[in-house]
C-alpha cells in the first residue's frame, strides 16, 4: 500500500511510526527544511488535563511503542487570578515537553524512532495530486487550512498567541498559569521552564486581531510585573475546531487538521499522537477511523462545553475558582484522584458563578 503524509509534525510522524509496524513505508512531505517547530517552546502534559490517561509518557510507550523523554516532571503548579494565587504540590503532577528543532524536542524524538519512512523536506504536498498517486493521503499539516478548503471544518475558538523565550531564575519543576480578563479576555498565560535559567512565556488572547496582540502582551507584562530578558519572540494564530468527516475519500485528517487541539487550554500533543496512530491503524487494518477516535471526540466535546461555561466567568469568578482549588477536599479530588474535570467540571462552574449567568 502506498501512503503519503502531508506534514512532518507530531501527528504525521506518529502516523508514520505506526504504519511502519504494519510494514507500510510512508512518504512524508514536509514544507520546512527541518523537523520540528519553527521556534523553541515548552508544552505541558499536566495529569489533570489528560484524564482518564494517568501518565502520558507511560501511555505513549505502552499503547503505541513511542518512547518520550520529558524535560522535567512537574511538582508544583501555580494558579494565578487577578487577586488570588494558589499553589499545588505533588511528586508527579505531569510533565514538561520540549518543542522546537533540537534533537531532544518532542517531534525529533518521534522522528528518531522511524526506520523505514522516507522524509522529503522542502516539499509542499499537494493533496489533489498525491491523492491520485497514492492509495491513502494523510493530512497532518498542523492547521485546518486544507480541512477548511475541503469544506469539512467548523471553528470553535479563535485566538492569537504571543510568546517569548525568557531568561531568569526558575524552578525547572514549576508551571505557572494566569487567568485575567483584562489582558487574556477568555484566554490565559503561562510560564513553563526549559531549565533553571530559561523559560517559555506565552499569552493566549481570544478573539483578538493580530494588530492588537502586542498591546495585550505589554498589559500582561505590566500587570504581573514581569521583567525578564527576552531572547526570542513570536506570534501565531491559534485555532481550535472540529472536522467532519474525519476521512474524505482516500484523505485522512489527523492532529490539528482534524480538530485535535484542546479547546480549553490549547495543548494538542496527546491528540496529535493518538489521531496519527489511529489513522495508521485504520489504513492498515481497515477499521473505521471515526470509531477508533470515539473516546477522543467525546473528550473534546466535554472540553468544548467546559470552555463555553468558563467563558462566562469574570475576574471575581476567577478569584473564587482559584480559592476553591486550594480547599483541601477539592485540591485532593482534582490533583490526587483520576476525577475527570472536563466531564464533571461544568457543574462546579455553575455552582461557583450562579445559574443565572449561564441561562
Amino acid at each position: 500500500m502506498k501512503v503519503a503524509i502531508i506534514g512532518g509534525g507530531l501527528s504525521g510522524l506518529s502516523c508514520a511510526h505506526e504504519l511502519e509496524k504494519h510494514n507500510i513505508r510512508p512518504v512524508v512531505y514536509e514544507r520546512q527544511h527541518y523537523i520540528g517547530a519553527p521556534y523553541p517552546l515548552v508544552t505541558a502534559a499536566i495529569q489533570i488535563w489528560h484524564r482518564p490517561v494517568k501518565d502520558v509518557i507511560e501511555y505513549y510507550r505502552n499503547a503505541f511503542g513511542i518512547s518520550i523523554n520529558p524535560l522535567n516532571t512537574v511538582k508544583k503548579l501555580v494558579h494565578c487570578s487577578p487577586n488570588r494565587e494558589n499553589v499545588i504540590r505533588g511528586s508527579n503532577l505531569g510533565y514538561l515537553l520540549k518543542r522546537g528543532r533540537d534533537r531532544d524536542s518532542l517531534n525529533n524524538q518521534v522522528y528518531s524512532q522511524l526506520k523505514k519512512t522516507e522524509i522529503r523536506l522542502n516539499e509542499i504536498g499537494d493533496y489533489r495530486m498525491l491523492s491520485r498517486q497514492y492509495d491513502v493521503v494523510v493530512i497532518a499539516t498542523g492547521n485546518p487550512v486544507l480541512t477548511e478548503e475541503l469544506g469539512c471544518w467548523q471553528t470553535w475558538l479563535d485566538a492569537y498567541v504571543r510568546g517569548a523565550v525568557v531568561l531568569g531564575d526558575f524552578d525547572p519543576n514549576t508551571a505557572v498559569i494566569w487567568f485575567n480578563k483584562s489582558y487574556c479576555k477568555n484566554g490565559y498565560a503561562y510560564l513553563l521552564p526549559f531549565d533553571s535559567k530559561k523559560a517559555a512565556l506565552h499569552l493566549v488572547v481570544t478573539n483578538v486581531d493580530e494588530r492588537d496582540i502586542d498591546r495585550y502582551w505589554e498589559m500582561f507584562l505590566y500587570s504581573e510585573n514581569l521583567k525578564y530578558t527576552m531572547v526570542e519572540e513570536f506570534e501565531q494564530r491559534h485555532t481550535s475546531g472540529f472536522a467532519y468527516p474525519l476521512k474524505l475519500g482516500n484523505l485522512y485528517f489527523v492532529g490539528n487538521a482534524c480538530g485535535g487541539l484542546d479547546p480549553f487550554l490549547g495543548f494538542g500533543h496527546l491528540n496529535a499522537i493518538v489521531t496519527g496512530v489511529m489513522a495508521a491503524r485504520s489504513v492498515a487494518g481497515g477499521k473505521d477511523y471515526e470509531k477508533l477516535l470515539k473516546g477522543i471526540l467525546k473528550n473534546l466535546r466535554w472540553r468544548l462545553e467546559f470552555r463555553k461555561l468558563f467563558n462566562t466567568l469574570d475576574d471575581r469568578d476567577y478569584d473564587r475558582l482559584i480559592t476553591a482549588i486550594g480547599l483541601p477536599g477539592i485540591r485532593h479530588l482534582l490533583y490526587h484522584t483520576n476525577f475527570n474535570v472536563f466531564k464533571y467540571g461544568s457543574l462546579a462552574i455553575r455552582l461557583l458563578s450562579g445559574d443565572n449567568k449561564l441561562t
